[in-house]
Formats: structure tokens, sequence, C-alpha cells
């Protein structure tokens, strides 16, 4: 801020002093055509300086965009990531569960497998033995009943062995069908362990294929995310390259700086060399020793006192110093002028501190509407900020007149008028020439 604000000012002060011409009655005082010429030079090398900062600051503000939103990016990206990974740990978790089960159902079918062998076992030896007691009642097929009949004790025995034989084959039946029952339902079970395993493994399928795809996604988010590291180092390069750009250039206007202040000494200097001829000429004309540096009283348009140094407050009605000369905010930054305001300042009448001649009314980004009056006697004043100018170049204006309207353009934070001092090319105290 203080650089700016003191590029702003030797660029106003050039303006000022370099180029303009001052009615002094009979003569004219004007700085030579070479200075006029270092004047413009510089003022064209100024200008440029000022349009290739502005270029680079627009230029910084989008790499800085340009890097927010890489970072942006890469915070997606890695948030994507994670939550790819979480879910892949959900998936594995779940896998494991599957593979857990799958050992329990492969343990399970393979009891049913057993147990179906065991009972289709059974039923072979039952069924051996149910085929040899048919064979051997087939086999004895040619006994009769009557000679059951004969052998038994009694007919109850009879009737006894009888039974007994009906009995033995009903059983060897029942028994047959029982174990084919159970063999059916261990095959049931057998089909529904299989079934089991069946979906368990279909959902290991699939859940192998998510896993497949969370990592493919993965990658192509690294590779994502590794782009835009390299892109973020490109622009944090760039960026490098603007700041050592505009420091470059940053020095090139300081160097630009101590030209115009070299300048503005030798224009100061001549000013105040050829008023004094100027001076020697009117007295030898009117036979008086009556100095016309002075710009004379307060015309109507302006109130306060003139001090002794002939000046006059700026701002007639307004005496709030909002910003006083000289360093502030802890010795970070030189304040090169005198801000004056107050409630209501806003449009308020800017008057001619003393009389001379307007050199620059201009629009500057730090200053905003100004208004730089030399008074040809080492003196220039500045008037910044303005919501409105009322004077042109090259015009003279009397002390009191009104030039410009109180306004808040430029490099600030609310409305007041900012004025500077300057005496041979060099920025003075204001409150050491004026006076509320």
């Amino acid at each position: 801020m203080r650089f700016k604000r003191s590029v702003s000012l030797a660029l106003a002060s050039l303006l000022a002093a370099a180029g303009v011409a001052c009615d002094r009655g009979p003569g004219v005082l004007r700085v030579s055509a070479s200075l006029d010429s270092q004047k413009s030079d510089l003022e064209d090398q100024r200008e440029q300086i000022d349009e290739d900062l502005a270029e680079i600051d627009r230029q910084l503000a989008e790499t800085e965009n340009s890097i927010a939103e890489q970072e942006e990016y890469q915070q997606a990206l890695s948030q994507q990531i994670s939550l790819n990974l979480d879910k892949k740990s959900v998936l594995e978790q779940e896998l494991s569960n599957l593979n857990a089960q799958m050992e329990e159902s492969e343990a399970e079918l393979s009891q049913i497998q057993e147990d179906i062998a065991s009972t289709e076992t059974e039923i072979q030896a039952t069924s051996d033995k149910y085929k040899e007691r048919m064979r051997a009642m087939y086999m004895t097929s040619d006994m009769s009943a009557l000679e059951l009949l004969f052998e038994a004790s009694s007919f109850s025995d009879f009737l006894t062995n009888l039974e007994m034989m009906k009995a033995i084959s009903q059983h060897d039946t029942a028994l047959l069908e029982t174990l084919r029952g159970q063999v059916e339902t261990l095959e049931s079970e057998q089909e529904a362990a299989r079934q089991v395993q069946e979906d368990i493994s279909a959902r290991q399928t699939d859940i192998a294929a998510q896993q497949q795809e969370l990592d493919a996604t993965n990658q192509q988010l690294q590779a994502a995310y590794a782009e835009s590291e390299s892109a973020t180092q490109d622009l944090e390069k760039e960026r490098e390259n603007f700041e050592a750009n505009k420091e470059q250039r940053l020095q090139e206007a300081e160097e630009i700086d101590a030209e115009i202040n070299d300048l503005l000494a030798r224009i100061a200097e001549e000013n105040r060399r050829r008023e004094e001829e100027l001076k020697k000429q009117q007295e030898s004309q009117n036979g008086s020793s009556s100095s016309s540096s002075s710009g004379g009283s307060a015309s109507s348009g302006g109130t306060g006192i003139v001090t002794e140094a002939g000046f006059l407050w700026p701002l007639p009605g307004f005496s709030n110093i909002n910003s006083a000369y000289g360093w502030r905010f802890g010795g970070s930054d030189f304040h090169t002028g005198l801000d004056i305001g107050g409630s209501g300042v806003y449009g308020a009448d800017i008057v001619a501190a003393k009389s001379g001649v307007v050199s620059s009314p201009m629009t500057h980004w730090s200053y905003g509407n100004n208004v730089v009056i030399n008074h040809g006697d080492g003196y220039v004043t500045l008037y910044a900020h303005c919501s409105e100018l009322l004077v042109s170049p090259g015009e003279t204006v009397t002390q009191g007149q009104v030039i410009a309207r109180v306004g808040a353009t430029g490099n600030v934070t609310g409305p007041h008028l900012h004025f500077e001092v300057y005496y041979n090319g060099v920025r003075q105290d204001p409150a050491s020439y004026i006076q509320y």
C-alpha cells in the first residue's frame, strides 16, 4: 500500500509540476521543452508499468483461482477414493462372512452326504436280509399250511407261526420304507445345502466383481489426482513467475519514480528561477517589490484561515482529520497526505488551497478522480478521491475557487478528501501549511 501510494504520488506530482503554464501579470512561466519531453516519456513508461502490473495482478488472480479449484478438485478426489476404500472394506468383511458360511455349509453338506451313504448302506443291508427271508420263504413254500398245522403243538401255535411270518415281512417292508423316507429327507437337505452354497458362491462372485470395479475406479481417481497435482505444480510455477515479473516491474517503477523525483526537483528549481526573473521584471516595470507567488485572499467559495505560507483550508465546513500525515498502523504504512472528512462530507465542495494552474485532473486506480494544481512557486497540491471534477487541465484557478466535490473514488474505505502538499518536488506535511 505504501509503495502504491508513493508511485501514484510521484506520477501526480510530475503531472502537476511539468509542462504547465501559470499567469503572473505580464509574463508567462513555463518549463522547458526538454523537461516537458522527459516528463512525457516518463509518463508513458509509468503508464505502461501500471498497465503491466494490472495485467500481472489479473493473471495472478486467475492463477490463484485455478490453484484453489485444483485443490478443491483434489479434495473431492481424495474423499471419493477414501469412500471407495471404505466400501471395499465392507465388501471384504462381507466376503469373509460368506467364506465362513461356505465352510459351515460345506461341513453340513459333507455330514448330510455321510448320513445319506450310511442310510443307503443300512437300506442295502435290510434289503438284503429281506431278500434272504423272501428267498427262504419261497424255497419252503411247498410246506403246506396243513404241515404247519401238524407241526404246531396246538392250533394256537399254528396261528402264531403264520402271524410271525406275516409280521416279519411287514416289518422288513416298513423298515425299508422308513429308511427310504430318511434318504429322501437327507437328499432334500442336501439339495437345500447345495442351493445355499450356490447362493453364497453367486454373492462371492458379485462381491469380487464389485471389488474389481472399485479398484479400477480408484486407479482412475488416483490417476486424476496425480494429474491434478501436476497441474497445480505448473500453476504454482506460473504464480512464481508472475510474482517475479511483478517484483521486477515494481523495481522498474521505483527506478522511474527516482527519475521522476529528480525531474521534479529540476522543474521546481527552474520554476523558482524563472519566477524570480518574472518578479524582477515586474518590480522593474511597476517600481514595487510585490510578489506574485501569493494567490491572494480566499474567495467567497472558501472559509478558514489563509496561513503565512498563503494556503487556505481546502474543505470548508469540515475539520475532522481521519488520518494524519506520517507513519501509521504500527509503522507498516506511511500516509503521504491529510485525510479530511466528517458526517455528510460526500459531495461537499473542495476549494483550491492556493491560486495556480490545473495541471492534471485525472482518474487513477488509487487516487480515484483527482486534481493537481501547480502554484508556480515551488508548491504543488493534490486533491484526491473526488466524486466530481469541476476544472480542466491548463485552467487557471484562484484561491478558494471550487474545483471538485468530495467522493469515494479510488482505493478508499469511505468518502473523504485526501490532500497533499509538495515543495520543490518533495512531499510536505499538509498540517504545516493549512489551518481551519
